[in-house]
């Protein structure tokens, strides 16, 4: 699979392909970078202690500005939208045989706003049973997309799922050599909501990380059935970054 650019990011150049996460994904030539919307989300003024990653402003038809939706060659994409849930404004994600990334370009150090903290419930599991543990069954209901970025450029990526059926919180799935942080999951945990934190200076030490100062250039939702051909339902809620 190959990514296909939409929105305000163009194509320019050859592609080479880089897999992770169990998908061909699309690297752009070096002027061209399919998460670079030119409107990164930076830190707020002085003092605060939060970043909110969704606002009450935000809307995805038209999709708000420093947001992009990277699709995949022949996958129907995960179907994202906003919804009210139980009095609160959510992040639905709906996949059936589908798959898609809406992530937000942001330029934050990861330092001074280390927590990522979020509320989710998955609806509807993936029920596939195939080895999530292998690209073929590399799919998940609720995951964040995470790319990191240190001082001389060098770029880092792992994701923060919701396990299907085989690994327990605080553990790691890898593939390859991409890392998947499991925050929750199992069938047990399902139609209830979940408050999650994770340490996101801590998990870039974890993938392999050496800077001290990172910067987060790329926080973003990847809900996923396309490799199992399977269905599901999750939601997002709270997403904020923060100091510790």
């Amino acid at each position: 699979m190959f990514v296909k650019p939409t929105g305000k990011t163009a194509f320019f150049g050859s592609l080479a392909v880089v897999a992770f996460g169990g998908l061909a994904f699309a690297a752009y030539s070096i002027l061209s970078d399919p998460f670079d919307t030119g409107k990164p989300l930076t830190a707020p003024a002085e003092n605060a202690s939060q970043i909110l990653l969704v606002d009450g402003d935000f809307q995805i038809d038209p999709l708000a500005d420093g947001w992009a939706h990277r699709t995949f060659f022949g996958v129907t994409p995960t179907s994202y939208s906003i919804e009210t849930v139980e009095e609160r404004r959510v992040l639905q994600c709906k996949t059936n045989n589908s798959g898609s990334i809406l992530a937000r370009h942001t330029r934050i150090d990861v330092s001074a706003f280390p927590i990522l903290s979020w509320a989710w419930k998955v609806v509807r599991p993936i029920e596939k049973n195939i080895d999530e543990n292998t690209k073929e069954g590399d799919d998940h209901p609720a995951r964040f997309f995470l790319k990191f970025e240190d001082d001389g450029g060098k770029a880092r990526a792992a994701e923060i799922i919701w396990s299907n059926k085989k690994y327990a919180p605080g553990e790691f799935k890898i593939i390859g050599d991409f890392y998947h942080y499991v925050a929750n999951g199992l069938p047990g945990n399902t139609g209830v909501w979940h408050d999650q934190r994770v340490d996101l200076l801590q998990l870039y030490k974890d993938i392999g990380g050496q800077e001290a100062a990172p910067h987060l250039t790329v926080l973003g939702f990847f809900c996923d059935s396309d490799n199992t051909g399977g269905e599901s339902l999750a939601y997002f809620d709270k997403i904020t970054l923060s100091s510790r």
